[in-house]
C-alpha cells in the first residue's frame, strides 16, 4: 500500500515542479496564481508527502488532542478513498494550470516589474506604524502591559469579540489588513533586491525583526512563514542560488522553531518553563513532528477525517461556510442565523467544549460544503484565480501592490478559509486606496533571466 502512496505521490510532486516552472518562464512576478499554487503544495502536497513517507500520523499525547482528529493510518484501506480524493483534487488543479497557461511564442519576453524601493520602504513604514498603533491599543484594552502578558493570546481575542461585539470584529479585520499589506510591502521590497542581486541588510533585518515582534506579540506565525516562502520564491526567480541553498539548509532550523511556538504560542511569558518541557516531551516520531507543525500537516490530517464524516456522520453544509463573506458585517442581533465561521464549525465538532478553532485546508471547506464535487471545484477555483490573476497581471504596473497582497493571502488560503482571506483583501485593497500606497510604485520591464531560459 505504502508504494501505491509513494508513486502517487512523485507523480504529483512531478506535475507541481512542472507547473511552477511554467509559471516562472512566463512571469518574474509574484502573481496570484503563483501564490494559489505554492500554498497548495505547501500546506497540502508537503504534508502529504510526509504521511505517505510515514504511513501515516500520530499526534502525541503531549499536544492533547481530540481523539476525533488525532491521527491518520495510510496503512489502513479506509483511508485509501480521502487519500485519492486528496489526490485527485491537487492533480487536476495542477494541470488545469498547465492547460489554461498562455504558451509563450518566439517572441515572448518573460514580464517582471521594476520596483520604487523608496515608495515600498514609505509603505513599509506606514503600515509599521498602523501596527505599533494596534499595539498600543490591545495593551490598553487590556489594562496594561502587565496584563497583556498574562493573558492568553486566542482567550484574549475572545473575549473581547463577547464584550465588544461588531465593532471589535471590525477592528480585528482592519487590522489583519494591514498586516496583508505590510507583508506584501515586505515581499515586493525583498523580491527588488533579489533582482537587482543587492541586499539592504539594514532595512532587511529591520523586516525580520517587525515580522518576529509580531508573531511575538499576537502569537501567529504565518505572516513571518508567508514572507520566508515569498523570500525564497524571489531568490529562486532569479536565480539566486546561495540564498536559495542557504535557505534550504535553514530549513530544518525553522522548521524545529516553528513547531515548538506552536505548542506554546498561547502562554508566551512561559517560554522559559514550556520550552523545557517541550524539549523533553514525548513526542512520539520526532522528526515527523517537527515536520507536521512546520507545515500546518494537522489540518490535512483533519481534512482526511473530513472527508470520512461529512455526507455521512454530519451534513454537508451546501455553500453556508462561504455566504460569511457576504454578512460579516451583519451583528447577530439583527442576523442571529448568521453561520459560524468554517473553524469555528470545526471546532464545535472535533473538539467540543474547547476554546478554539480548527482548520482543514481549502479542499476541506469545499469537501465540507459539497462533497465528491470538490474534486472538481477545486480546480473551478483554480481556474478563476488564473483568470483574475491575468487581470491583475495585465494591469500590473496600476496595481502592483494589490497583485502582491492577493498572491500572499493566497498562498494562506490554502490552509484557511477561502471567505475570511476575501474580506481581508477587500479590506486591504480598501487601505491601499485610501492611503494612495500605490502611488509611483513601478513601472513594467521585460527581458528573459538566463538562468530560467535554460531551465
Amino acid at each position: 500500500m505504502r508504494l501505491l502512496y509513494l508513486i502517487l505521490m512523485s507523480i504529483l510532486l512531478a506535475l507541481f515542479l512542472r507547473v511552477f516552472l511554467a509559471l516562472a518562464r512566463r512571469d518574474a512576478i509574484l502573481t496570484p496564481i503563483l501564490g494559489w499554487v505554492l500554498g497548495l503544495a505547501f500546506f497540502l502536497v508537503t504534508p502529504l508527502t510526509f504521511l505517505s513517507l510515514n504511513g501515516g500520523y500520530q499526534a502525541p499525547a503531549f499536544y492533547e488532542v481530540d481523539s476525533r482528529h488525532a491521527n491518520v493510518s495510510l496503512t489502513a484501506v479506509e483511508s485509501l478513498p480521502p487519500f485519492l480524493i486528496i489526490w485527485t483534487s491537487l492533480l487536476f488543479s495542477f494541470l488545469t494550470v498547465l492547460v489554461f497557461l498562455p504558451k509563450p511564442d518566439q517572441r515572448w519576453k518573460r514580464r517582471e516589474i521594476i520596483l520604487n524601493d523608496s515608495s515600498l520602504k514609505r509603505i513599509i513604514l506606514v503600515t509599521v506604524c498602523l501596527a505599533v498603533v494596534d499595539y498600543v491599543a490591545t495593551i490598553y484594552m487590556a489594562g496594561g502591559l502587565d496584563q497583556f502578558l498574562l493573558l492568553n493570546w486566542y482567550l484574549r481575542v475572545e473575549d473581547w469579540i463577547t464584550t465588544l461585539g461588531q465593532r471589535y470584529v471590525l477592528y480585528v479585520w482592519l487590522t489583519q489588513a494591514n498586516q496583508a499589506v505590510l507583508t506584501a510591502a515586505a515581499v515586493l521590497f525583498t523580491h527588488s533586491q533579489a533582482r537587482k542581486g543587492a541586499v539592504n541588510w539594514r532595512f532587511s533585518i529591520f523586516l525580520i525583526v517587525v515580522f518576529l515582534f509580531h508573531t511575538a506579540f499576537h502569537g501567529e506565525r504565518i505572516f513571518l512563514a508567508l514572507y520566508l516562502i515569498s523570500l525564497l520564491t524571489s531568490c529562486w526567480l532569479y536565480g539566486r542560488k546561495r540564498v536559495v541553498i542557504t535557505l534550504l539548509v535553514a530549513a530544518p532550523a525553522l522548521a524545529v522553531v516553528f513547531s515548538a511556538w506552536a505548542s506554546f504560542r498561547g502562554a508566551p511569558t512561559d517560554i522559559a518553563k514550556n520550552l523545557p518541557r517541550y524539549m523533553e516531551a514525548d513526542l512520539g516520531n520526532r522528526a515527523m513532528t517537527v515536520m507536521i507543525d512546520a507545515c500546518d500537516g494537522s489540518d490535512t490530517v483533519l481534512l482526511f477525517h473530513i472527508i470520512r464524516d461529512f455526507g455521512s456522520k454530519y451534513g454537508l453544509l451546501y455553500g453556508t461556510s462561504y455566504a460569511r463573506a457576504l454578512t460579516f458585517l451583519v451583528p447577530r442581533s439583527i442576523y442571529p442565523e448568521r453561520a459560524k465561521g468554517f473553524n469555528i464549525q470545526l471546532a464545535e465538532k472535533y473538539e467540543p467544549g474547547g476554546t478554539t478553532s480548527l482548520a482543514a485546508t481549502q479542499l476541506g471547506e469545499l469537501y465540507a460544503n459539497f462533497g465528491l464535487l470538490s474534486v472538481l471545484l477545486l480546480p473551478g477555483l483554480t481556474v478563476a484565480i488564473m483568470i483574475g490573476s491575468n487581470l491583475l497581471v495585465g494591469r500590473i504596473h496600476n496595481h502592483v501592490l494589490i497583485s502582491a497582497v492577493a498572491f500572499v493571502l493566497l498562498i494562506w488560503s490554502a490552509r484557511s478559509t477561502l471567505e475570511d482571506n476575501f474580506i481581508t483583501f477587500l479590506l486591504a485593497a480598501f487601505l491601499i486606496r485610501i492611503l494612495r500606497l500605490e502611488r509611483n510604485l513601478c513601472s513594467m520591464g521585460e527581458g528573459l533571466m538566463p538562468s530560467l531560459a535554460a531551465a
